[in-house]
């Protein structure tokens, strides 16, 4: 009774609800408690309850909207909030799901318009997000999205005002509130959901008319301020990345579908085609189409904005949109060469609508300031007209009367008329004018060169970029049209012209001249010649009668245009003894011209004082230059080629060498060139006729110039290669290339002091270089500096011994001069003076004396503990000289050269002593590099010099005694950990490679050896590094680096030499003796990683002295090693550090190292528990490589040490044990392992070894294959069910027992069919590789079955295993073809495999049975396609062996396959 009562009053209350919102009485916070109650009470049983309070919600919204009710601001925010939370619940979802209608009212949506549109003016009454939701929510309904999508308008109101308000957002640049990423997917959305509805639309009219009034606008405007909006790191990635594209996308498609669709075209053509084109169109269009539809187009983009900036702002969106809507007339109306006229007057029309007139002249209202966004457009319109092919030339001029070629003439005027040469654009504008046809330009041709060529005068780099690419445009279409002549003519006619020539920029830069010669070397030799004499004439008719003009700029233009008859006559194809004789006799008279035009210039006595002096010399000069080469090139290579003042070529020569105190650079250059080229004519002459060594040595010193060298100034200043740009700046590299690219041929010729000079100011360049930091390195010419890096680090250098000893003796004096004299003379007197004065030894005795006692100053220095003060500007440039001095190629010095240099490195490595200002690591940085150039010298031809020089336990000792010092002064201390270890591994590689010398080159070999090591273990100074208690661990390292160093060297020569093994073994004990207490010490302190394998190298380095020791006494029974407890106890904690845990890397490699040795170790001594360290070791090793950290990168680093590990213990291990080893790797094959990678290495490292094939191979294989059954819930990755088929192919299949090549086939085969069952979802991207794996078992199964003779017969259980093969390749093949859909494409591939294999060999008749069976069932999904292929593709054998399987296919198989279908039917 209790519960019917509740349910009464339950009842009443909700039938009271409807009432109570209607009711104006009611509060409106109650009102909105009580409809929030209702929807989510499952209990309320209102009648149509969802429709009810959508309606209710509607209302309430539309009241307070329309000022018709007074609701509070809090509840209007809960009324939309409401909304949302009704329109994303699950509830509403369900609802829907059902198939029940609820409607939104069209009022609900206008509001959500309004308020959209309240945003984009800046005027937000309530939550935005809230109502943009409110919209997400609709519009993702399919139900409720019909509120918008059956109202076309509503949909493109709301699009329209999306688009303002997403802009509105984008033009706030600089704001620094973030661009909402709630608009852009709503917007995105919209724009989905509109294109749908447009696309749905029956009239596109109407489209067009809505999309042009209300939406083209805005949509460009938001296109635009999308591709240009500079992003940053604040906008969010989704919008920067995926929406910002998505929306471009879709408002392309909004626009090409609604504004350029085929049933628009003829609107199009009644409104641009001229009266006489459009006659026929016109009577059946009218009344059906648009009415001026570009017209309509144009009017909505020319929107005038409120201030400058908005109109520079609109004009950018028009410019842009132009080209963009010429794109989607392009895609839709020219589609194969059709309605070219159509898209071409429409293009006409929207380049007019940049600011144009219909003539093409400027528009009033147009602004200077749109001319680069306006050339922007124009180029892009014009490469859209290329792009579509839309200019037919000889259809423009038979059928159209020319309309084309007159507007893109006018389009030229317009483009001259007012030329923009500051703004790229411009440039590339008439260059697409070119392309379109050369004609377009030809009536300007003057006006262009002069423009963009000769007349040129912006530098700018892009521009410059531009205009040179339009130039070499020019050069190579007239080129093309055989007319270069013309094009030349024109250009000399500008360049004569009356102009500021010294304002103009050269004539030919790097880029114009290159396009220049590679037209001319295409171009018949006639023109080429008529280019030249066009050249000479112009020269010799209009400029040299009046060159000394004062008043005259005259020498300038004869200069530019003696360049281009340079660039011409040196881009010849050169006359050889294939030349027409036309061609050669006009040639000749072309020279003979030239020739009288230079000596005519040369009897003028033109060298006098004037303004234009050095213009005339560099005229002069260069057409000597240009004559002689060109002379003797083709004296050479063309015997035809005769001129009677052959001669005058040496008289012109020795006339221009002549002249002198001459200020121009090029003058200077060109004469160096002319003094090379009678350096080349002298050394082409017979042996007989080169008497004059002195005249060659004059010519090679006269190009050198080493007074000039020698004032070098800026070694980094750059030089293109050109003539017109070598300068005062330029000068120098440009001398420098050509001293430096024909320094074979002057080298012979030049004296001490000139080949000094060149040392000295090679190395003062490479100083500079490396002070730039490498700023020439992004420039496409040439320095002083790059020049000689270059030769430096080339072969030519080292194949000419003067000048590469010249270059170490000023790299030796450039060492001590950054000591300082006085320094350098208290160390070594004898060192100082011929390094400063360069006095060359008499003879090799002299010299050799010499070299000894500066080893001894250099010993006696170190003893006295000599220093030598360094500044940290000292310490800078020492290593600056370093990097240069690691160039040198140490095998191509002179013994003399080495020693000093070897010499002087070590008495920097000795003695200098570093200012306490200088940080430790700068300090370390130059020994560590001292170290390192000293131990590449010690491993070159020469570096047994060193060693008759002085004694090698002598240089050895005074380096352990100078790192001693050093460290006892606490040089070392507080370096950081790798610092150290790479100073101590320089050392170590100086030490290395000097006991190598020392050792390889046996001098005094048992001697040096025993000095030094009686040095490291009884001297005073190391007693006293091994005695300290505080510790100095830099020390010890230093003391235990060398030790070990010492070690490993002796035990490479053991077993050498019965005496010397007895000296070595005896030095080994010696030296081990004192290792240990040294490695103890250094535990003692606690160190990092680094340290621990520091010291387990050491250790290991310990274990294999003492076994080399104990193998060469075996003889004598003295096996026992000295310190086993030392070494057990080590072992025991480098087991324990051996773990899954991470460890760095490189304590991991000398751990296993060391165990190698210590297994070794113990199995000589018969240690007890020596069957516990076998299996101790085994677990310590599987235990780390179980560890997950290590990555692929480590594991192959760790290979090579476990390999030499295992190799160790397999290799002396009992049956149980090597069990044992199996059962760990078998333990170790688990899924994330497989994944890991670490099953495939098993297998492909195994297979390496046939005899592990059936013992370890097809286990982890068979493993494998349990784990592939097992499908994704093992093996996750499809990347590694490829993986695994890549193991497959190392698998061996070539067995000599049948029985072992079945197990090896059946295993591959079951993997095989694991992988195709199991992974049907990999095969798509796997089947190639599946194919190769099954390949080869196709592939041997046909080897092994092939016939053969009586003597090669097997035997009948070999047949039965073979024929258990085929019968497998058999199922195979019926398992693709079950899986066909991921062979289809495959399906001749495999055929043609098959019959490739099938034509080499005969198979037994019992294996072709079952492999024809199989290969029938992937024939069964060749289609005729794939039949057509191969009987096209295949060979011709390979063809009959496919035709004849078809044939028996089609007869046999086929037929009877189609006769069981139709009785399955």
């Amino acid at each position: 009774t209790s519960n019917t009562q509740r349910y009464l009053e339950m009842a009443a209350i909700f039938s009271g609800i409807h009432l109570k919102l209607k009711n104006s009485r009611t509060p409106w916070p109650d009102k909105l408690k009580l409809a929030r109650f209702a929807w989510i009470s499952t209990q309320c049983l209102l009648p149509n309850k969802e429709q009810v309070l959508f309606d209710w919600t509607s209302h309430a919204l539309t009241g307070f909207y329309s000022k018709k009710v007074d609701v509070p601001s809090e509840v209007v925010e809960g009324l939309w909030t409401y909304l949302d939370d009704i329109l994303h619940s699950r509830k509403l979802h369900n609802v829907l799901s059902q198939g029940k209608t609820i409607s939104l009212r069209l009022t609900l949506a206008q509001i959500i318009n309004d308020r959209i549109l309240d945003c984009s003016s800046g005027f937000k009454s309530v939550s935005f997000h809230t109502i943009l939701s409110c919209c997400h929510g609709i519009l993702t309904s399919p139900v409720l999205s019909v509120t918008y999508t059956a109202k076309y308008e509503l949909l493109v109101e709301l699009l329209s005002r999306l688009c303002g308000l997403s802009s509105m957002q984008l033009r706030q640049q600089k704001s620094e509130e973030p661009l909402s990423l709630k608009v852009f997917e709503v917007l995105h959305l919209v724009l989905s959901t509109y294109l749908t509805v447009q696309k749905q639309q029956a009239n596109s009219n109407r489209v067009f008319s809505q999309v042009t009034a209300h939406l083209l606008h805005p949509l460009l405007l938001l296109r635009h301020l999308l591709n240009t909006r500079v992003w940053t790191e604040k906008d969010d990635i989704k919008i920067r990345q995926h929406l910002s594209k998505e929306i471009r996308s879709k408002v392309d498609a909004v626009l090409q579908s609604a504004l350029f669709i085929p049933d628009h075209l003829l609107s199009y053509k009644e409104e641009v085609l001229p009266s006489e084109d459009k006659a026929g169109a016109k009577k059946s269009h009218a009344g059906k189409g648009l009415q001026g539809p570009v017209n309509m187009i144009l009017l909505k983009l020319n929107v005038q904005g409120t201030n400058k900036e908005e109109e520079a702002l609109f004009y950018a969106v028009k410019s842009n949109s132009l080209t963009l809507l010429f794109k989607f007339a392009l895609d839709s109306f020219c589609k194969g060469g059709e309605n070219n006229q159509v898209v071409f007057h429409l293009m006409a029309k929207l380049i007019t609508a940049l600011g144009f007139t219909d003539e093409l002249d400027i528009d009033e209202k147009f602004s200077a300031l749109n001319w680069g966004i306006a050339l922007l457009a124009l180029e892009n319109l014009l490469n859209s007209c290329l792009a579509g092919d839309i200019y037919n030339v000889a259809a423009d001029r038979i059928q159209h009367g020319e309309v084309q070629l007159n507007f893109y003439r006018k389009l030229a005027r317009l483009l001259f008329n007012n030329a923009q040469m500051g703004i790229p654009a411009w440039y590339r504008c008439l260059r697409a004018l070119l392309a379109l046809n050369h004609h377009i330009l030809e009536p300007d041709l003057d006006e262009l060169l002069s423009a963009v060529w000769v007349d040129a005068d912006n530098m700018e780099v892009r521009v410059k970029k531009a205009r040179e690419a339009l130039v070499s445009a020019v050069l190579q279409t007239y080129a093309k049209l055989r007319q270069l002549p013309k094009l030349i003519e024109e250009l000399l006619d500008v360049v004569c012209r009356p102009a500021a020539d010294e304002l103009r920029p050269p004539l030919l830069p790097e880029t114009i001249q290159k396009a220049l010669s590679q037209c001319l070397l295409d171009n018949p030799p006639s023109q080429n010649l008529e280019i030249c004499w066009l050249i000479l004439k112009k020269m010799q008719c209009y400029l040299l009668p009046h060159i000394q003009d004062e008043a005259s700029d005259l020498a300038l233009k004869v200069f530019s245009l003696s360049l281009l008859l340079y660039a011409v006559l040196f881009s010849f194809k050169t006359l050889d003894n294939s030349t027409p004789v036309p061609i050669v006799k006009k040639t000749q008279n072309l020279m003979m011209e030239m020739l009288k035009v230079v000596e005519d210039l040369l009897k003028q006595n033109l060298v006098t004082e004037g303004p234009w002096m050095e213009k005339v010399q560099e005229v002069i000069f260069l057409l000597i230059h240009t004559w002689v080469e060109v002379d003797t090139l083709f004296q050479i290579h063309c015997s035809k080629y005769t001129l009677p003042a052959a001669s005058q070529s040496g008289t012109l020569v020795d006339k221009a060498l002549t002249l002198r105190d001459m200020d121009s650079p090029l003058s200077k250059l060109l004469q160096n060139l002319l003094a090379l080229h009678k350096l080349k004519v002298h050394l082409l002459k017979p042996s007989t006729e080169t008497s004059g060594a002195s005249e060659m040595q004059k010519m090679a010193q006269f190009i050198l110039k080493r007074q000039k060298l020698s004032m070098m100034l800026d070694a980094n200043q750059i030089w293109d290669f050109q003539f017109c740009t070598v300068n005062d700046n330029t000068y120098m590299a440009a001398h420098w290339f050509l001293v430096t690219s024909n320094l074979p041929l002057i080298a012979p010729y030049l004296g001490p002091n000139d080949t000094s000079v060149f040392a000295e100011c090679m190395l003062k360049s490479l100083l500079q270089s490396l002070d730039a930091s490498g700023s020439n390195l992004e420039n496409t010419g040439i320095s002083v500096s790059l020049i000689s890096r270059q030769l430096l680090e080339s072969p030519v250098l080292c194949e000419l011994p003067e000048i590469f000893s010249a270059v170490i003796k000023s790299i030796i004096k450039a060492f001590f001069g950054q000591l300082g004299s006085s320094h350098v003379q208290l160390v070594s007197p004898s060192f100082f003076r011929p390094c400063v004065e360069m006095v060359e030894v008499e003879d090799e005795e002299t010299n050799m004396k010499r070299l000894k006692a500066i080893g001894q100053e250099m010993l006696d220095s170190v003893k006295m503990s000599s220093s030598i003060p360094l500044s940290k500007t000292q310490v800078d440039r020492l290593q600056q000289l370093l990097k240069v001095t690691s160039v040198l190629n140490g095998n191509a010095m002179s013994s003399k050269d080495y020693s000093e240099l070897f010499l002087t490195l070590f008495t920097l490595t000795s003695c200098v002593q570093f200012d306490e200002s200088i940080d430790n690591s700068a300090s370390i940085g130059l020994l560590k590099e001292l170290f390192n150039v000293m131990a590449s010298l010690l491993v070159v031809k020469n570096s047994q010099m060193i060693l008759k020089v002085v004694h090698g336990s002598n240089v050895l000792e005074a380096t352990m005694t100078s790192l001693f010092s050093r460290s006892s002064k606490g040089l070392f201390k507080g370096l950081d950990g790798l610092i150290w270890l790479a100073f101590l591994q320089s050392v170590q590689d100086f030490i290395q490679s000097l006991i190598q010398l020392i050792i390889d080159r046996k001098s005094s070999m048992c001697l040096n050896l025993e000095k030094f090591t009686s040095f490291m273990v009884e001297s005073k100074l190391t007693a006293g590094v091994l005695a300290v208690d505080a510790g100095d661990l830099c020390s010890l390292q230093l003391h235990l680096v060398t030790l070990s160093t010492l070690c490993k060297e002796m035990i490479t020569s053991l077993g050498k030499n019965k005496h010397l093994d007895q000296t070595l073994t005896r030095l080994l004990e010696k030296a081990t003796s004192v290792m240990e207490p040294a490695i103890q010490a250094m535990l003692m302190r606690k160190g990092s990683r680094q340290i621990q394998s520091f010291s387990v190298e050491m250790v290991t380095v310990m274990i294999r002295s003492e076994l080399a020791r104990a193998s060469i006494s075996e003889n004598d029974g003295q096996e026992k090693i000295s310190h086993m407890a030392f070494y057990q106890s080590f072992c025991q904690q480098i087991l324990k550090e051996l773990s899954p845990a991470p460890r760095p890397l490189d304590f991991l490699v000398s751990s296993i190292h060391y165990l190698s040795a210590f297994y070794m170790a113990a199995e000589k001594t018969k240690v007890k528990g020596f069957e516990e360290l076998h299996i101790k070791i085994l677990q310590s090793i599987h235990a780390l490589l179980s560890g997950t950290w290590l990555s692929l990168s480590d594991v192959k680093e760790l290979e090579g040490p476990v390999k030499e590990l295992l190799n160790q213990l397999v290799s002396s291990c009992s049956q149980e044990q090597f069990h044992l080893l199996l059962l760990m790797l078998r333990e170790g094959l688990v899924p994330a392992k497989i994944e890991g990678g670490h099953c495939t290495f098993v297998i492909k490292e195994s297979s390496k070894i046939p005899s592990l094939t059936r013992a370890l191979t097809l286990p982890s294989l068979e493993t494998l294959t349990v784990l592939l059954r097992q499908g994704e819930a093992k093996i996750s990755n499809p990347h590694h069910v490829i993986v695994v088929l890549g193991a497959l192919q190392f698998v061996p299949l070539d067995s000599h027992s049948m029985e072992d090549y079945h197990a090896a086939f059946e295993a591959i085969h079951e993997a095989l069919f694991a992988t195709i069952h199991c992974y049907p979802q990999v095969m798509l991207k796997a089947s190639p590789s599946f194919l190769i794996c099954f390949y080869r078992l196709v592939s041997s199964v046909m080897h092994e079955g092939r016939q053969r003779g009586d003597s090669d017969r097997a035997s009948e259980k070999d047949k039965e295993c073979l024929l258990k093969c085929a019968m497998l390749v058999e199922r195979m093949y019926t398992h693709i073809a079950n899986a066909a859909e991921d062979f289809t494409v495959l399906s001749s591939f495999i055929v043609a495999q098959y019959v490739s294999e099938l034509q080499r060999v005969t198979l037994q008749p019992e294996i072709k049975a079952h492999l024809t069976e199989g290969i029938y069932c992937i024939l069964d999904h060749c289609v005729e396609q794939d039949i057509k292929f191969l009987n096209t593709t295949l060979q011709m054998g390979v063809k009959e062996v496919f035709n004849e399987l078809y044939n028996s296919y089609t007869h046999y198989h086929k037929s009877q396959r189609q006769g069981e279908e139709k009785y399955t039917v």
